[in-house]
């Protein structure tokens, strides 16, 4: 299938981070060309009063906790974990998991996300079926803990490379492995599932330094800091994600540059658990860390949307630092797309010739995004979910016209496995 998308404002975010008035010809499920085309092709989309820009890249979240969204509120971390959120897992169906999923990824698709990183621990094999079915593009794994009472490490890691196995020749999903965190899991779990990682040539995801109380266990226990323990065992390296990665200090922040590992900041789940460590993104980025952004779960953020995330990262970074200037637009938007892109391990991030065909089209004539003196403050300050008008996923419009294909059965699913729910 082809699609041209017709007299366009194209944010690129390519090497140059052009900013381009035309076209954009998308041929099966990549870019074949940006500029000026005079093509015949099987639908044509007209963009004028549209800006097309590369969807985000969401590299942490648990999508199928959409079914606890607004459970287990006003509770710090790890209260809420182990009294709320720990136990209703334990009684999730695979039918929940599945339909949870298809609802998050509704709201990925209608907030201008196209790919994302999830960590989960029950019924995996659900949530990639259903995001492939709905059509979003994923790295998705079967999260391991062997540290709380039923879990054994040679069992996890069974699973989670059987998943992996099974997962290995999908198109929009791919496998990683992930181990849940330093507090969770054993250091031999830890080091067999980076080795199993390396072998088969996958990403490493993992929670790390999310709480103040984490930190001083493992300090305690290693007579490490949590990336000191972790780099001491192999696991930090340009293959590796560490989600949140907050309560950290300088020698850490230039562990993590100096592997090339990336860092998933997730700042509004972050307020809203009052961990207290602000992610320091600036030290990251300028000590060669691949710095990008995820919303963490609905149950803990209570949304998906990463324009929010965006203007929050931004916004905590300016008041940690005392100043104004301390990150461009330019660079909170590369953490949201191309940075993103590099973490996860897929070709897409920015829209150029050769990329995969991930595309948002936003309404650029919205009273909140006029006028135009700065096209990327627009984007990260000014932009949210109502201006997404259209979303291509993998060469296909997944969302026209504000439209998502059986997004009413999706929602009125939801709302009745979870009427009488806990």
């Amino acid at each position: 299938m082809s699609i041209l998308i017709k007299n366009a404002t194209i944010v690129t975010q390519n090497e140059k981070r052009e900013i381009l008035e035309g076209d954009i010809l998308i041929q099966g499920n990549e870019i074949a060309e940006v500029g000026k085309v005079d093509e015949k092709t099987d639908s044509v989309i007209d963009a004028s009063g549209k800006m097309a820009i590369p969807g985000f890249v969401n590299t942490h979240t648990h999508i199928s906790m959409t079914v606890f969204r607004g459970y287990g509120e006003g509770l710090p971390l790890h209260d809420w974990l182990n009294k709320k959120i720990w136990p209703a897992e334990a009684k999730l169906t695979a039918e929940e998991v599945y339909w949870g999923t298809l609802l998050g990824a509704c709201e990925m698709i209608r907030s201008g996300t196209t790919c994302y990183s999830d960590m989960y621990i029950v019924h995996t094999d659900e949530i990639a079926k259903a995001t492939e079915k709905i059509g979003l593009r994923a790295l998705i794994p079967r999260a391991m803990f062997d540290l709380l009472p039923g879990r054994d490490a040679k069992k996890e890691l069974k699973e989670a490379v059987e998943f992996a196995e099974r997962w290995n020749k999908h198109h929009l999903v791919k496998p990683c492995i992930s181990a849940h965190a330093p507090f969770t899991c054993s250091e031999e779990l830890l080091v067999k599932a980076k080795e199993e990682a390396n072998r088969k040539n996958l990403k490493f995801h993992m929670h790390v330094s999310e709480t103040r109380k984490e930190v001083f266990d493992i300090l305690k226990e290693k007579k490490k800091r949590p990336f000191e323990y972790l780099n001491s065992i192999g696991l930090v390296d340009e293959h590796s994600l560490f989600a949140h990665a907050g309560w950290v200090t300088k020698r850490e922040i230039g562990i993590v540059g100096k592997n090339k590992a990336s860092i998933s900041s997730c700042p509004v789940s972050n307020l809203k658990l009052a961990t207290g460590g602000i992610c320091q993104l600036t030290e990251y980025d300028e000590l060669g860390a691949n710095v990008t952004l995820g919303t963490d779960g609905a149950a803990s953020n209570n949304s998906l949307d990463m324009f929010e995330t965006m203007k929050m990262a931004s916004l905590l970074q300016k008041h940690h630092y005392w100043k104004a200037n301390i990150l461009s637009a330019q660079k909170i938007f590369d953490f949201a797309t191309i940075n993103g892109a590099k973490a996860l391990g897929f070709n897409n991030g920015s829209i150029e010739k050769g990329k995969l065909a991930d595309i948002v089209l936003l309404d650029k004539n919205a009273p909140n995004m006029v006028p135009f003196h700065d096209v990327l403050a627009n984007l990260v300050y000014s932009a949210n979910p109502s201006n997404v008008a259209d979303v291509i996923i993998n060469g296909k419009i997944v969302m026209e016209n504000k439209k998502i294909e059986n997004e009413g059965k999706i929602i009125e699913k939801v709302k009745e496995l979870t009427r009488n729910y806990l």
